[in-house]
């Protein structure tokens, strides 16, 4: 008998668990191959501790051949997915040969992209965090500001180099404020004429509250605590144009900064829209109550890219938590169908969330109880540090933080950018020939 053929496209948390699944219940009876242009799944809740050096960045990054060993991996770019012959074209390693692949089940766990509206300025000026590159070229950056501060004799355009704009008030962007805010402090020390009084981040939120999908109470604490740290909040509020060395918002005012950092949200991969699959009006697939995609039988969306409803008829919300509980759904509905069984809706408990805040700090929520604090901060490693996959890959993680917590952090650069980052300059070119000459 024919052993079943599944194509997962995205080695993301939905596809690597997933597939994982099908490997450890599936046994000989199904064949499971992932696609991904990264070989690894990287650990996006560990992302922000990477860049800021409470981690190593290599850690936060599980080979998707360690996590799947019986599956089939494929490195590759997806050509073209013809859901008509149920087959799918790709790419080998980038720039390899086009190859075909046949499946009896597809599933999409594709994920999301950086939400980038057409603001002026954005994309020039503007950092975003949805990739290891993004974490280190972020602590490269701050390393840079508190250099470039250090040697200047303006006090104002000292102050403007110090001050960080972060661009939405979700879990991301709550953890790049806190973080990098921690981690600009813990290393000012290092520069003498750096006065920690002048580092300030300043959030900005179009909602009239951070956190919206956290209660109330928590997400009031979260605000008050990180204000005491030196965060501001400019709520009901959306930037308009980004420059240089500032940011406009809706309402006309100025923010002075060299650093903008692009927390918004998400949006849907651009795989998505070649597809022609049925979508909502924002560009997500959707699903059926089972995770079948909309009109077919054998196409699966489970993670970021797919809108899939819980029993009490609400989405599931874009994180790592949710991804993987799709990812398991979908894998065990596919067996079920394979074994002539009917499928059931998706339905897992969300356990709750934890939010750090940088430092030491944390808020941990449970249903709807929530605590915060360095207890709280406790909770949040141990919690991730359970999810990490792999003995040796907690072993790392566990040392390097240890490490952390009683060394001094290097204020080193690391310069592995995917792109250049903005310069620290007004002007595009101004940079003094001698200087010129020894830039990478």
């Amino acid at each position: 008998m024919k052993n079943t053929q599944v194509v997962v496209l995205g080695g993301g948390f939905a596809g690597a668990y997933c597939a994982h699944r099908l490997e450890r219940l599936g046994g000989e009876n199904v064949d499971a191959t992932v696609i991904d242009r990264h070989n690894y799944l990287l650990f996006y809740p560990l992302l922000v501790e990477a860049g800021t050096g409470s981690l190593e960045p290599r850690h936060t990054a599980v080979p998707l051949r360690i996590l799947l060993r019986d599956n089939h991996f494929r490195m590759a770019d997806v050509v073209e997915v013809d859901t008509a012959h149920s087959r799918i074209a790709y790419r080998i390693a980038g720039d390899g040969p086009v190859e075909w692949i046949n499946y009896d089940h597809l599933v999409l766990a594709l994920g999301s992209a950086s939400n980038l509206p057409p603001v002026p300025g954005l994309a020039e000026f503007a950092f975003t965090m949805k990739s290891l590159g993004d974490a280190v070229s972020l602590r490269d950056r701050m390393i840079q500001l508190l250099e470039r501060a250090d040697a200047i004799n303006d006090a104002e355009e000292r102050r403007r180099l110090l001050h960080i704009v972060v661009a939405g008030g979700s879990f991301t962007g709550i953890e790049v404020a806190g973080e990098y805010l921690a981690f600009l402090k813990r290393t000012a020390p290092l520069y003498p004429r750096v006065d920690p009084k002048d580092i300030r981040v300043t959030l900005v939120e179009m909602l009239p509250r951070i956190l919206p999908a956290l209660e109330p109470e928590m997400s009031a604490y979260v605000t008050t605590s990180m204000q005491r740290r030196g965060v501001d909040f400019v709520l009901q509020e959306s930037i308009k144009e980004i420059g240089v060395d500032h940011a406009i918002l809706a309402s006309g005012k100025r923010l002075d900064s060299r650093t903008v950092i692009w927390c918004t949200g998400i949006a849907p991969n651009p795989l998505v829209r070649e597809m022609k699959l049925p979508t909502d009006p924002k560009g997500w697939i959707l699903t059926e109550p089972d995770g079948r995609v909309k009109g077919f039988q054998n196409v699966w969306g489970a993670g970021d890219c797919a809108v899939n409803i819980d029993p009490k008829g609400r989405p599931y919300a874009p994180t790592a938590q949710s991804a993987v509980g799709e990812g398991h759904w979908v894998a065990d509905n596919i067996l079920r169908v394979t074994r002539g069984e009917s499928s059931k809706p998706i339905s897992f408990h969300i356990r709750g969330s934890v939010t750090p805040l940088g430092g030491h700090n944390a808020v941990v929520q449970f249903g709807t109880r929530y605590f915060s604090g360095l207890p709280a901060w406790i909770v949040y490693r141990c919690f991730y540090l359970s999810k990490i996959p792999g003995f040796a890959r907690k072993a790392r993680v566990a040392l390097d933080w240890v490490g952390a917590m009683f060394t001094a952090g290097d204020a080193v650069q690391l310069n592995l950018h995917s792109r250049r980052p903005p310069s620290l300059s007004k002007a595009a070119g101004d940079v003094p020939a001698k200087e010129a000459a020894v830039k990478n």
